[in-house]
């Protein structure tokens, strides 16, 4: 039988092949009032930054993809990472490019004072091979500058557009793309729409389209870039609440424009607020940053904005944001990804990476599921390093109870008093022993489960069952809350977790509102809330063992044989949502470590740690201790000094920790994107030469290995699995989620696991339509299809910068079974365990919410959005 193989969506491309860039510099005098002007910035246009609003402007009154950066120290000598540049796909017209900025600057500044147009240098713009603008280390690997992944993008997406996407499969599948200045293609001409209620006076339709985003990357170990390409979905928003960006069709531009816009309170001439007669505010949505009014200045066609958000799709159509319902679901399903693969493949008439097959396989008969064994909680308690725990149930509905005692029957088969099973049963203060050391009570408290600005402190200081008996007895609290699916004024979760954390008590909740259709639907959130819980609290069973090491009956290549502690480091920057009338508070770095203590043995139970005030604690005291403080550090960062002050703190940690008598082995695991920048020897650069985290304990004698992930749009896209002889231009998709896929054409090996997702799995799943045929064809099947996500694969590339020791394929192995085998739920996790342990507990954080993540419509585009 041929070797099996991976087909992805990354092509490499080379230098010749990247196409040109056109190049505007600036002469001396424009870095002096951009400071100037940059001072004066009034945020409530919208933008955080002012070049980030010239740069939308500049790009809706050319049509042209744009990327504009200010230098404010630039020497004119620099290389072009250093300089202040109007970069763009094009040429760009002198007269038009300085109307624009004028008007720019007039709406924004007034119509007094210089000009920053007259420092456009026009006389000496420069059109470059985008492959000789590169800037290389002394080694050969790219430096920069940051915007060439989206010069490359750029250069990609307009090759593709002109060419129609055929599928031999299903010839009737002819689809065209469309360019947009946001440097994706987009099936504008070709949308996917679902109607409801047809010809009736509640009929609904849907729509949305496919669109494909394209962009330069690095590779470990290559001198060279790759395209990446992958598939997505965008959706029309049916209500302009909540919209950011909307997709544009002007009539003289082949160039679909990217604009954004805002809602705002509708105002009258006096500048008071318009009210329906409810008292409601009416809102109104308007382009931001006046890139309307600059469009008519430059006498081009005006740009303007339907009343319904769904309404002329012909030439508007907004970005759904995925808050929310919508008549589509998400994802294009593997179908589509792999016919763009094939599209891709014939136009630029070159073979994308391809993965082969190891003999590292991730084997299905070790994964465990379902809820931990009640014969094995007592063994997870101890190895939890708690006595005793304790949970109680607090409630305001008698549902909740009820509905905790129903999952005990159900998934831990304990035997239910008889009086907590009549329908009158008084549920306050009742107890349930699980087994010896387990506990359950329940405390009906509707002032600390209900929603509201008020003190719970003092009530939860006062219930005799939220205090522990002893320093080793443990006390957790699964909470009633409710939640509608907006958010809620003083929303009580954060409160109560914060509260309850300074308690040292872990907490978890149970929407009240989300209950079973029937007494037969199972009910998975009561059963996934006492799971995590138990989590939270250090408290698992021998899953995670069993999954990585030796198994009798169980065929696995390079199991774990020795004891390891596997330590993972999360990091993610903290940046705080601007609230009106309120000073911008500065952003922090959050690092969490988290420890997983492993035997050898496939029948023990794991112990877990976290670092928490300076110490690694028992798993639940390091959670609780971190959700009691504040979130981050403001003296961390990824500059210089703040990434030696992390590393310094990391170092701090790893010196601390006390491995078991037996260990002599640490395996950390990184996030590339989170960690880069922090550790530059786990990025794409071989060469670079930084510490690694533990670096003492490796001096020390002890066995330090780092392994690095990289997930999502950060790890290449599997296309299909095939094996030589297959018609690639006819199969169907196809996964092999139980084997580890390997490229080493760079001498650099990197691993790739290939993950069904949720929506894909089981056979007869309705979602796996999407791997047989393309939206477009969902006409031939039930409509309610369209509703249905798409997804097919998650993926995790998998490189190991400091094997510590092993073959790195052995360590690459395990941390693929590290990610396939969840420490409680049923299904896998993108992250590997330890790592996972800090993300959630980083995302469960009561100032978590406080976080301003951006999204894909936010206008301002910097360094960051490439280089994070």
């Amino acid at each position: 039988m041929a070797a099996l193989r991976l087909y992805t969506l990354d092509f490499p491309i080379s230098a010749k092949e990247m196409g040109d860039v056109h190049i505007h510099t600036f002469t001396p005098d424009f870095a002096r009032l951009w400071q100037d002007l940059a001072r004066r910035w009034d945020r409530k246009q919208g933008f955080k930054t002012p070049h980030g609003s010239l740069s939308v402007a500049l790009s809706a009154v050319t049509g042209r993809m744009i990327v504009f950066t200010v230098r404010p120290d630039e020497i004119a000598d620099s290389p072009l990472s250093g300089r202040s540049l109007i970069v763009s796909d094009g040429g760009l017209d002198p007269k038009l490019t300085r109307l624009c900025f004028d008007t720019w600057q007039e709406r924004h500044f007034g119509p007094a004072g210089e000009r920053l147009s007259a420092y456009i240098d026009f006389a000496n713009v420069a059109v470059r091979p985008l492959g000789e603008v590169l800037e290389r280390d002394d080694a050969g690997y790219i430096t920069g500058p940051w915007w060439w992944k989206k010069a490359v993008g750029w250069s990609v997406a307009q090759r593709l557009a002109p060419h129609e996407v055929v599928d031999k499969a299903r010839p009737r599948n002819r689809i065209k793309l469309t360019l947009t200045t946001g440097g994706t293609l987009v099936a504008w001409d070709y949308p996917w729409i679902r109607v409801t209620h047809k010809g009736k006076s509640n009929e609904r339709r849907g729509y949305a389209m496919g669109y494909v985003s394209i962009r330069g990357e690095t590779r470990r170990g290559s001198k060279d870039p790759v395209v990446r390409v992958d598939c997505h979905v965008t959706r029309v928003a049916p209500f302009w609440n909540g919209v950011k960006t909307v997709h544009l069709k002007h009539p003289q531009f082949p160039t679909l424009l990217r604009v954004p816009v805002r809602s705002l309170p509708l105002r009258d001439a006096n500048g008071k607020d318009v009210k329906t007669e409810d008292g409601d505010l009416i809102w109104k949505t308007t382009f931001r940053g006046h890139t309307a009014h600059i469009v008519e200045a430059c006498d081009l066609t005006p740009i303007t904005l339907p009343e319904k958000a769904d309404g002329d799709i012909d030439s508007t159509r907004p970005v759904f944001r995925n808050k929310g319902k919508h008549l589509i679901g998400k994802g294009p399903g593997a179908y589509f990804t792999l016919r763009m693969a094939r599209h891709i493949r014939r136009v630029l008439d070159k073979e994308p990476l391809i993965y082969e097959a190891t003999r590292y396989n991730i084997p299905g008969n070790s994964i465990t599921s379902g809820p931990i064994p009640i014969g094995k909680l007592s063994a997870g308690l101890a190895a939890s390093g708690w006595k005793s725990l304790r949970i109680v149930v607090l409630y305001a509905h008698d549902s909740t109870p009820r509905r905790v005692i129903n999952s005990l029957r159900t998934d831990y088969g304990v035997p239910i008093p008889p009086d907590l099973n009549r329908d009158d049963a008084v549920y306050d203060g009742a107890a349930i022993d699980v087994v010896p050391g387990i506990s359950i009570v329940m405390c009906r408290a509707p002032e600390i489960t209900m929603h509201g600005a008020h003190n719970r402190l003092p009530v939860i200081q006062q219930i005799p069952s939220l205090k522990p008996a002893g320093p080793d007895d443990l006390v957790a609290v699964l909470c009633e809350t409710e939640w509608g699916g907006r958010k809620i004024a003083d929303d009580g979760k954060n409160p109560i977790r914060r509260d309850l954390a300074t308690q040292r008590i872990v907490s978890q909740f149970l929407d009240v509102r989300d209950i079973p259709d029937g007494e037969a639907e199972a009910d998975y959130p009561t059963a996934g809330a006492l799971r995590d819980l138990l989590k939270s609290c250090g408290i698992t069973d021998n899953r995670l063992p069993y999954a990585v090491c030796a198994t009798p009956g169980v065929r696995k290549e390079a199991p774990l044989t020795e004891p390891v502690t596997l330590v993972g480091i999360h990091f993610r920057r903290h940046v705080y949502k601007k609230i009106r009338g309120k000073s911008v508070k500065p952003p922090k770095l959050v690092a969490t470590l988290t420890a997983i203590h492993l035997d050898a043995d496939p029948d023990s139970a794991p112990r877990m740690e976290m670092y928490a005030a300076g110490e690694w604690l028992r798993y639940a005291e390091g959670l609780t201790a971190f959700h009691a403080g504040e979130i981050g550090n403001e003296h961390w960062g990824r500059d210089s000094g703040g990434s030696q002050a992390v590393r310094n703190h990391i170092e701090e940690a790893m010196n601390r920790i006390v491995l078991p008598p037996t260990t002599n082995r640490v395996i950390i695991a990184l996030d590339k994107e989170e960690a880069q920048s922090i550790y530059p020897i786990i990025g794409d650069n071989p060469s670079v030469a930084s510490p690694i985290p533990g670096h003492q304990l490796a001096e020390d004698g002890i066995a330090v290995t780092v392994a690095r992930v990289a997930l999502g749009n950060h790890a290449p896209r599997p296309a299909t699995a095939f094996r030589d002889g297959d018609n690639l231009d006819t199969m169907q998709p196809s996964y092999h989620k139980r084997v580890l896929f390997l490229n080493d054409q760079d001498s650099e090996p990197v691993w790739l696991l290939t993950q069904d997702s949720h929506q894909h799995q089981g056979a007869r799943s309705p979602m796996r339509i999407g791997t047989q045929r393309s939206r477009e064809d969902f006409d031939e099947i039930a409509a309610s299809r369209m509703s249905k996500d798409m997804h097919a694969t998650s993926r995790v590339e998998i490189t190991i910068p400091e094997p510590g020791g092993l073959p790195a394929g052995s360590v690459a192995a395990l941390i693929a079974r590290l990610c396939d085998q969840a420490l409680v739920w049923d299904s896998r996790t993108s992250r590997p365990a330890p790592l996972h342990l800090g993300h959630t507990a980083d995302r469960d954080h009561p100032d978590y919410g406080d976080h301003d993540p951006g999204g894909e419509a936010d206008d301002d585009i910097t360094e960051d959005d490439f280089d994070e």
